[in-house]
């Protein structure tokens, strides 16, 4: 039976096009609370069910009057009421008189003009009227929006902002893209709950992700028995499989021997790159597993830069990626290898972004992440001059791009 080659120490680029091919974007949605939506990607579109504000009301406390009375000159009125938010449908107003109104009140249908506090002086049941404002602080109805505008499109993520904007609309429920099941196995017989990093980083990092559920397995270890009857399981409760360790060539690396009992197809098989050469991504069905190297840096890198970018696909965002200029001077004398070292991105006093960075990178030394936000890209046989526009992929932690 004749089988495709196995794509081995391909470059960054191809690596990423694999997944792109590959990954089709998920269909499957739900329906949800507004607030249970939050870091989650809308499936449909969400249009108002109502007018906002939903009534003519007041933008400040103060006091309701009618334009005419106060056109003819009237500057003392007396104070028949007071309006409340709560207040569905106030009393008109009678000629020659004012209401007391609080912010977000309903005005009277009679009632047009709104004067604040600090422009009158109340005395023994009568206003003063001091001096009327330049601009009518009323809130007119559907001023935000009207029943039926479009107002989030889908593939937005919500964040609290547009949780908001969902139950102010009126709607209480939304569709979600179904999230993605990822469970997360570390492995390594020398590791415990004492010295695991990549459990407690990855599962902290990947929690933050759009769209995820994400689920940490208790450590594996490198028993072959073992790691086959737990690739099994994962497979049957999992969308997205990520591992940690075992994926390298020593003799108790287990994984790829078990996935390939298991029937898996290969999609990558190491990639020309520092950090995380192994990293290694295999099928089984239509499930993808990410095999993540052990050494923290390189197993966090490979997540945020291919992991990250399949389940973007996976749910039809687009990755983020940039160049901004850089600081300093760059260069890669490796032929083959693009590198990719941690920076920091910053904006000048005029706002125009930069990146500063020392071009090192150890795959097991995490304090490289101090105080940086960014990976920069440099391509084999490539250099940079300060000025230079530099390509950069922001962790999944930043938000300046």
């Amino acid at each position: 039976m004749k089988t495709d080659p196995i794509p081995t120490d391909v470059p960054v680029d191809q690596a990423l096009r694999i997944i792109r091919e590959t990954v089709e974007p998920r269909i499957s949605r739900v329906k949800v609370k507004a607030l249970n939506a939050i870091n989650k990607v809308l499936a449909m579109d969400v249009s108002a069910q109502r007018d906002v504000p939903r009534f003519d009301n007041s933008a400040m406390d103060g006091y309701v009057f009618r334009k005419e009375d106060l056109d003819k000159g009237m500057k003392q009125f007396p104070v028949k009421g007071e309006i409340r938010p709560e207040d569905v449908k106030p009393a008109a107003l009678e000629a020659e008189t004012c209401a007391r109104i609080m912010t977000g009140a309903p005005v009277p249908e009679n009632g047009t003009a709104v004067i604040p506090v600090e422009l009158v002086v109340e005395k023994n049941g009568k206003v003063h009227v001091q001096d009327i404002p330049g601009r009518n602080p009323i809130r007119k109805r559907g001023e935000g929006y009207h029943k039926g505008n479009s107002l989030l499109k889908k593939g937005t993520i919500i964040r609290p902002y547009e949780a908001g904007l969902i139950i102010e609309s009126g709607n209480t429920e939304c569709e979600i893209i179904k999230p993605v099941k990822i469970g997360l196995q570390v492995t390594g017989s020398e590791i415990d709950e004492s010295n695991d990093t990549n459990g407690p980083v990855l599962e902290s990092l990947i929690s933050n992700w759009p769209g995820v559920e994400i689920t940490r397995i208790p450590v594996l270890s490198d028993e072959e028995d073992e790691v086959t009857a737990r690739m099994q399981e994962l497979a049957d409760h999992f969308d997205l499989v990520l591992t940690t360790g075992g994926i390298s060539a020593g003799k108790y690396d287990y994984l790829l021997p078990v996935m390939n009992n298991l029937n898996a197809r290969t999609l990558i098989r190491k990639i020309q790159q520092k950090p995380g050469k192994p990293f290694t991504v295999t099928m089984i069905d239509d499930l993808f597993f990410c095999h993540l190297p052990g050494n923290p840096v390189s197993a966090v890198f490979c997540a945020e830069i291919y992991v990250r970018f399949l389940l973007f696909r996976m749910l039809g965002l687009t990755f983020p990626a940039g160049s901004v200029s850089s600081e300093t001077a760059l260069e890669n004398h490796r032929d083959e290898k693009t590198l990719f070292v941690p920076g920091y991105l910053s904006s000048d006093s005029n706002g125009k972004l930069s990146v500063h960075t020392e071009a090192r990178m150890r795959s097991h030394l995490l304090q490289l992440y101090s105080d940086q936000n960014v990976y920069v890209r440099i391509d084999p046989s490539t250099s940079y001059q300060p000025g230079e526009m530099v390509p950069v992929i922001p962790f999944s932690t930043t938000h300046l791009l």
